[in-house]
């Protein structure tokens, strides 16, 4: 048992000191220092909450609704501090993905390949 805790320690500490968390977190740092970055992030995620709260309610979004979420999202692909914070948050999120299925594919018994 202790084995086991052990190498998830460790691969904690790989996950923390890995490119991907460290670019990722660099990302995160300069939208958050940029009022304008960080108010259209805050933005859109109150948006998605809204939309997934409205169909979880049965309500159906209204085409301004769609709309004004397709503007936002196309002004924040237009910034180069947004954009670089979306792509490295999906590369760190790949990693744990990877390694999701990795430890699934174990404990089921099957091939354990990483999508990556």
């Amino acid at each position: 048992m202790l084995s086991i805790i052990a190498k998830a320690i460790e691969l904690g500490q790989e996950i923390a000191n890995s490119p991907e968390l460290k670019n990722w977190r660099e990302a995160e740092q300069a939208v958050q220092a940029d009022p304008t970055a960080s108010s259209m992030i805050r933005e859109f995620e109150l948006k998605q909450q809204a939309f997934q709260r409205a169909r979880s309610e049965g309500r159906k979004i209204t085409t301004e609704e769609q709309e004004a979420l397709i503007d936002l999202h196309q002004r924040m692909n237009a910034d180069p501090k947004i954009k670089e914070f979306l792509e490295t948050k999906r590369q760190f999120q790949q990693i744990l993905n990877d390694i999701n299925q990795i430890l699934y594919q174990a404990i089921h018994g099957s091939a354990c390949t990483p999508s990556g």
